[in-house]
């Protein structure tokens, strides 16, 4: 038996680690970026209802355009 072959599956043992721990790695950032893209939407969700008005015509943030929007359902 050749005194390096110990080594050499020792060295084979530590490569596939190194790869099992990479790949999950990467899950785990895959998992991170997903919930925080959830978060993000959800959170954006929540802003975009609470900051825009309610009209008869749907969603309009800008109080000037709500103004004249109220006023052209009255002109004929």
């Amino acid at each position: 038996m050749d005194a390096t072959e110990p080594e050499k599956v020792l060295e084979l043992k530590r490569e596939v680690e190194e790869i099992k721990l990479h790949r999950m790695a990467k899950v785990h950032d895959l998992l991170e970026i997903w919930q925080g893209s959830h978060n993000l939407h959800a959170t954006q969700k929540k802003s975009r209802a609470q900051n825009k008005p309610m009209t008869a015509i749907g969603y309009i943030s800008d109080t000037e355009a709500i103004v004249k929007a109220s006023w052209s359902n009255f002109q004929h």
